[in-house]
């Protein structure tokens, strides 16, 4: 993805993951709503509230919001137009399937923990390597 396609606001590069962030009960919110929000326009930093001390939600202003969706989207278009990505999501998503396929999961343990001599039995040439 090259960086003169996608640019990302410097409000978007400031947002905290959801622990670094100021964070208030639901009930404060529901009080003072207006206050927080206003807040949160002004500050242009997003505000984590909590229901029960757990984390539900974070809140952000509509702006930031927008320019999320729209980075989204861009990463999207670049995505699709990058050829190398493409193939490198379909492999991954092929792995994930043979992964996920009856016997895989000994498969593993057996290329993991089995024997060498167990391992050369099973040795198969892939596409790009010649036999010997």
């Amino acid at each position: 993805m090259s960086a003169d396609k996608i640019s990302i606001s410097k409000d978007l590069l400031r947002l905290k993951p959801f622990d670094a962030l100021d964070s208030l009960p639901i009930s404060k919110l529901a009080r003072q709503g207006s206050a927080v929000l206003q807040q949160i326009v002004s500050t242009s930093q997003a505000v984590a509230v909590k229901v029960q001390g757990q984390g539900a939600m974070v809140t952000l202003s509509q702006r930031q919001y927008d320019e999320m969706v729209e980075l989204i989207h861009a990463i999207q278009l670049e995505k699709s137009s990058d050829g190398f990505t493409e193939l490198l999501s379909q492999q991954f998503d092929e792995l994930m399937i043979r992964m996920n396929q009856p016997g895989a999961a000994r498969a593993t343990q057996t290329a993991l923990f089995d024997t060498p001599a167990t391992l050369n039995k099973a040795y198969r040439p892939g596409a790009t390597e010649t036999k010997t």
